[in-house]
This record gives structure tokens, C-alpha cells and sequence, in this order.
């Protein structure tokens, strides 16, 4: 079950990757860009636990500073010159609450339905849907970060009602959200060239 959930929350992750780069192609194991992607965003990511990695490197640009996110931590990528960038946990979440005071929607540049960028003006986050599944990235906060997971996730649930939330963290962001509701579902790896 968990490989399942695990498989939505990275197809809705690469979903947004293809929204933010402009480019990419879908296949049955994964999703990559034959062009460099933007600093931060991969140039390929697994989308079940058996691809390869011949699967995620074939058409891809190889050059120093393409990276592969892992999506299951099951690659290794180390022979083909690449290190370990960091790992992080894929989270989940479903919860129907009212929007949090002060957080506004920001995203008038996308101009796509399945986008959301929302803030309060301390803390933002985007949103994005795949199916039915929502997921939140790109967290930040100048403030209390219990604070922001709590208003992040009450916008990203206002912008997909019902829908589960997805994302992934490590660290203290990882602590965060596991704080504040969500369940950890499995590994991922980011591998950097």
C-alpha cells in the first residue's frame, strides 16, 4: 500500500516539475527533461519502484549538475558519477479545514487550474493537482514553522478540497510536518552529478 501512495505522491511531485520546467516526457517508469531543468527542480525522477537506471539517465542531459531524484531510494546512481545530494520523506495528509487568516492566493503567473501559490505574507507555499491527489511544495517561512505547516496545509486543502495532500521533507521540515498531521510514507534520494 504504501508503494502505491508512494508512486501517487511522486507522480504529482514530477507533475510540477513539468509545470515549472515546461518540458519533460512521461513514461511508464518515470519522468524526465531532455533539456537542463531549473536550479533545484531534477532532470529526472522515478515513478515506480522498478525502474532503472537506464529507465531515468537515457535522454537526459549528463553534464555536471543534472540531478535524479530517487523517488524510492532504490537507485544507485554512484557509477554513473553521480553522489547522494540528500534524502528526504515522502508525507501524506488528508484534512478538510477553513483557510487560516491572512493567507491569500498570489499566483496570478501561472494561469493553470491545477496551480495555487498561496501566502500570509510571512510564510508561503505552492499547491498543485494531479488527478486526485494536491501536492505542496515549495514551503517557506520567515516566522513560526508550526505556524506555516498549519496554514500551508489549510490552503493547499482549500485549494483541492478532499483531496489527500502530498509532498516530502527531511530534517526539521520533516519534524514539522510530521507535528502537524502528516504520515510518513517512504524514502526518497536526490543524486546530484
Amino acid at each position: 500500500m504504501v508503494r502505491a501512495e508512494v508512486a501517487d505522491a511522486a507522480r504529482v511531485n514530477a507533475r510540477w516539475c513539468e509545470t515549472v520546467c515546461g518540458t519533460g516526457t512521461f513514461t511508464a517508469r518515470a519522468w524526465k527533461s531532455a533539456c537542463r531543468t531549473p536550479p533545484l527542480y531534477p532532470d529526472a525522477m522515478t515513478l515506480t519502484p522498478d525502474a532503472t537506471v537506464e529507465d531515468v539517465l537515457d535522454g537526459i542531459d549528463l553534464s555536471p549538475g543534472c540531478a535524479v531524484k530517487d523517488s524510492f531510494g532504490c537507485l544507485d546512481l554512484s557509477q554513473a558519477g553521480f553522489e547522494v545530494l540528500f534524502e528526504a520523506t515522502w508525507i501524506t495528509r488528508t484534512v478538510r479545514m477553513p483557510l487560516e487568516p491572512g493567507w491569500s492566493r498570489v499566483d496570478d503567473e501561472f494561469g493553470d487550474p491545477s496551480v495555487a501559490v498561496w501566502s500570509d505574507g510571512v510564510s508561503g507555499v505552492t499547491a498543485n493537482r494531479d488527478g486526485d491527489f494536491a501536492g505542496l511544495s515549495n514551503l517557506y517561512t520567515r516566522g513560526d514553522v508550526d505556524d506555516a505547516w498549519r496554514g500551508a496545509t489549510s490552503a493547499v486543502a482549500t485549494s483541492f478540497p478532499g483531496l489527500p495532500i502530498t509532498g516530502y521533507e527531511h530534517g526539521e521540515d520533516l519534524d514539522a510536518a510530521l507535528r502537524n498531521g502528516y504520515t510518513a510514507l517512504g524514502p526518497l534520494r536526490v543524486w546530484l552529478k
